[in-house]
């Protein structure tokens, strides 16, 4: 039994030894600082971003995920980050703190720029072993909590200009282990993620813009995954976008903006076996724009 107990908590924590370990939100494409963190301080003043995500509607347990980040140019050529998030997927939450530094360099004689990022991460993985579904609830290896802190780091690279952008991370650079009550069984470590995203915003008209982007994921665990997407503006301020992610979903995403706010919404159905047991994935994301005014203009005057 207890092996049994231990065999499943593995399977939770590694993704099913097959999937993602990292949780990707759908609007990325709203808040790229979500997957490079040489994105901090690319942008006008402070985007601050929250999310939230439920994944697989109708499913018990099924993955939920909350976050909250902001970034900002501190200083010429200089921004940094920072990225709160909780996530749960049964009796398992993972919880943690994101803190970036990027360093932009300009290209002489046009508007493109290079940055670097270096993020430092804290994860903290907690498991309610109340929770689980077992034969012998009274089996004390199955009573109370466990948690577990693990540190890790992120590193990206992002070339940009005003219509354009590739950038290039890896995540999880430590590939530390998580275990939980027995190494030998429950013995997961995590495997690196790297995230290539390229994109061009078209200027169809006075009116109407479109930007068409891809996001390659890849695992060092040999899964591959592609993200092609399509999002047409219209005015500045009403989008409509449509999303493949190959063998996985189909998003469609809707969104309003203006000088000050930006709010998305995705909905993804899902194309896998899976489909068949849940009604689809849903994720909502408010993005509030302020001014450089904490700490870019004490710096200038001194």
């Amino acid at each position: 039994m207890k092996k049994t107990y231990l065999l499943i908590i593995g399977l939770l924590i590694s993704g099913m030894l097959f999937g993602q370990q990292l949780n990707i939100n759908s609007l990325y494409n709203l808040n790229k600082y979500e997957i490079n963190p040489a994105v901090a301080g690319s942008e006008e003043g402070l985007p601050l971003a929250f999310s939230y995500r439920k994944s697989w509607v109708g499913i018990k347990g099924s993955p939920s995920m909350q976050m909250l980040s902001g970034h900002m140019e501190i200083v010429d050529r200089m921004g940094i980050g920072v990225r709160m998030f909780n996530s749960t997927q049964g009796p398992l939450r993972r919880t943690g703190m994101e803190a970036t530094y990027a360093y932009h360099i300009p290209f002489s004689g046009s508007d493109s720029r290079l940055s670097f990022g270096l993020s430092g991460f804290i994860y903290q993985y907690y498991l309610n072993k109340q929770e689980l579904n077992v034969e012998d609830p009274g089996d004390l290896a199955l009573q109370g909590a466990e948690h577990k802190v693990v540190p890790d780091a992120a590193f990206g690279v992002y070339y940009y200009g005003p219509n354009y952008f590739a950038g290039l991370s890896v995540y999880q650079l430590f590939q530390g282990r998580i275990r939980f009550d027995a190494n030998d069984i429950a013995d997961n470590q995590r495997i690196r993620h790297y995230f290539l995203n390229l994109g061009y915003n078209f200027e169809i008209s006075q009116d109407f813009e479109l930007e068409s982007s891809v996001l390659f994921k890849y695992l060092e665990s040999s899964v591959f995954q592609a993200d092609i997407n399509i999002y047409g503006t219209f005015k500045k301020m009403v989008s409509l976008g449509l999303s493949y992610r190959s063998g996985n979903a189909m998003v469609i995403q809707l969104g309003y903006k203006n000088e000050s706010i930006n709010i998305g919404y995705a909905y993804d159905l899902s194309l896998s076996d899976i489909k068949t047991v849940n009604s689809g994935s849903h994720e909502i994301m408010f993005i509030y724009r302020f001014s450089n005014f904490l700490i870019k203009p004490i710096i200038e005057e001194e």
